[in-house]
């Protein structure tokens, strides 16, 4: 066997297809070692990016912890006048039947009678009461009920004025009203 030397267009494709294996060969490199090696790099350049967004965020909110703080103490403040503070709502119930007889009687009407009825809604109490009124004592009733705190909500009102057919005149006019107000459990004692 003769050793015969490649001719110049042997020698052309063989370089040829050397270099295009090499190019191959760096392509497969680039795209198994060296593209996730830079994926990674950008996917933890996201989370570092992300992180520092968390983290100014985290700043910002613990920052604000003493403002949210006395808001929160102004906010409790305020629930006094919205909520009513009693063991429960039996007790809640008792003291809105004492605040609507008080009122009553400081208006010189007559107290007839209260009774518990059933809350509109959870967490709250509600009574009926019964009494004898005059026109200006009623008024002046429902304003002294409607700008008191804590507030109560009046869910009805019912007017009678059975005299006025007799007399012609509504001198006493029998009332009877549901109220309920929303109460917060107090801590037992």
């Amino acid at each position: 066997m003769s050793a015969r030397g490649l001719s110049p267009r042997q020698s052309q494709a063989a370089a040829l297809l050397i270099l295009l294996a090499l190019l191959a060969f760096l392509a497969f490199l680039a795209f198994v070692i060296v593209g996730p090696l830079i994926a990674g790099f950008q996917e933890r350049a996201a989370q570092r990016e992300q992180l520092a967004l968390q983290y100014s965020a985290n700043v910002r909110n613990v920052a604000a912890i003493p403002r949210l703080r006395r808001l929160a103490g102004t906010h409790e403040q305020l629930l006094g006048d919205f909520l009513l503070e009693a063991p429960d709502e039996a007790g809640a119930g008792e003291a809105l039947r004492q605040r609507l007889q008080a009122a009553i009687s400081a208006l010189g009407g007559e107290f007839r009678g209260a009774e518990d009825i059933a809350a509109p809604a959870p967490g709250q109490a509600a009574v009926r009461v019964t009494a004898r009124l005059s026109e200006s004592q009623l008024s002046q009733f429902l304003a002294s009920a409607q700008n008191s705190k804590p507030y109560l909500t009046i869910t009805a009102l019912v007017i009678g004025a059975d005299e006025a057919l007799v007399t012609g005149q509504a001198s006493a006019l029998d009332v009877q009203l549901e109220a309920s107000i929303p109460f917060r459990p107090s801590a037992k004692r």
